[in-house]
């Protein structure tokens, strides 16, 4: 650290130049991640709050109430009664969070989960000193019911499915493993992408199956606001059946305004939570149904025009992300980072990974489309 400071002005042009290296989403071309740009006006929302921090509530009882009325909506959304939640920073620590409470609560320490399960769950069982069990997936690239069958045992804590699941947004057959959990067993649901876009999907008239509150099994669930939620980082959203449960993991933190504290997190940045109420009301139904909308519009004229060019997909998209097979996915990201696109990659199965977020549009398809097909005729995959 320098004695003294520096100009303002350096400051600056040194952040605009970090910055100018910075890829952003408004140019379209990333295509691998799961966020996006925020919607207007929930950035200003996000600014407004920026000193907030649920980690110490009684100095923001403003703050709170909006993250009182989210957990409410979306309990409703996610067919949930009196739930218990809070805000995080998403599904990282929502993941971690519904094992930790399993643990407590069931005094078991074994967690079940399939093999293109969220990284984060590895991170769970590293933390909690938990056993991960693998499960396989079926030809859907979901949770294979018959072998979580086998897996599950007394020893069972808590298993994991995904509503949106990160590789290929599948919806694992929760209503099933729902069957399978009875006995003082947790169901966890990482919805952290498909919980802002499955409600939306139903009301447009896509196939999608039970995945939330409505499936009597379902003990949490995690959201993020960040992703289809359209607001800033960071922005998740943990429910909870039993508001108990949450008892099981608190903490004394007597030189707070709050005598116990119930997040992984102690400092907790809290503007996110302006900027989700912010695009929740804005937004309402309908604005997150048109999104929806014009997502699954361009997914499906990606895989259209995939297919045009003599590729295929691993499975037609359930939501706004795909798949696209090549023979060599990490080669063929490689060229196309060369020609500045940001794609990333699938393991189950080996493809490439394409999600189609709002900033995502047709024009942009197109573009990809056209280097996709010179990359993969350079590198003899046409």
């Amino acid at each position: 650290m320098e004695e003294k400071g520096t100009s303002i002005e350096e400051i600056m042009k040194e952040l605009e130049t970090a910055h100018e290296e910075d890829y952003l989403f408004e140019g379209g071309r990333v295509l691998g991640s799961m966020c996006t740009t925020p919607k207007e006006g929930s950035v200003d929302a996000h600014k407004m709050f920026i000193e907030s921090n649920l980690g110490n509530p009684g100095l923001y009882p403003g703050t709170k109430k909006l993250e009182v009325e989210i957990v409410s909506i979306l309990s409703e959304l996610m067919h949930g009664k009196n739930l218990h939640g809070q805000m995080m920073a998403g599904g990282t620590e929502g993941n971690i969070t519904a094992a930790w409470i399993a643990r407590n609560v069931t005094g078991k320490d074994e967690v079940v989960f399939c093999e293109n399960v969220h990284f984060s769950m590895n991170k769970a069982c590293e933390l909690l000193r938990m056993k991960p069990v693998m499960v396989g997936l079926n030809e859907k690239y979901e949770m294979d019911v018959e072998d979580a069958r086998s897996k599950i045992s007394e020893d069972t804590a808590i298993v994991v499915a995904s509503a949106g699941s990160t590789e290929l947004g599948v919806i694992d057959p929760i209503e099933e493993l729902s069957e399978l959990c009875q006995d003082n067993t947790s169901l966890h649901v990482d919805a952290s992408f498909g919980g802002f876009t499955i409600p939306f999907l139903k009301e447009l008239g896509y196939p999608t199956k039970p995945f939330d509150f409505e499936v009597d099994g379902v003990s949490s669930m995690i959201l993020d606001g960040h992703k289809m939620g359209m607001a800033t980082i960071p922005s998740g959203v943990f429910l909870l059946r039993r508001e108990e449960d949450i008892r099981t993991i608190a903490v004394e933190s007597p030189y707070l305004t709050s005598v116990y504290q119930t997040s992984l997190l102690g400092t907790r940045c809290s503007a996110g939570v302006a900027s989700l109420y912010y695009s929740i009301k804005s937004l309402g139904r309908e604005g997150y149904r048109n999104l929806v909308k014009d997502c699954m519009a361009n997914t499906n004229y990606l895989v259209s025009e995939v297919k045009r060019i003599g590729l295929d997909v691993p499975i037609e998209p359930i939501m706004n992300i795909c798949g696209i097979l090549v023979k060599n996915p990490a080669g063929i990201r490689e060229e196309m980072d060369k020609r500045n696109w940001k794609v990333s990659l699938s393991g189950h199965p080996p493809c490439l990974r394409v999600v189609i977020m709002p900033h995502v549009r047709k024009q942009v398809i197109d573009s990809f489309v056209h280097d996709l097909e010179e990359v993969c005729k350079e590198k003899g995959e046409l």
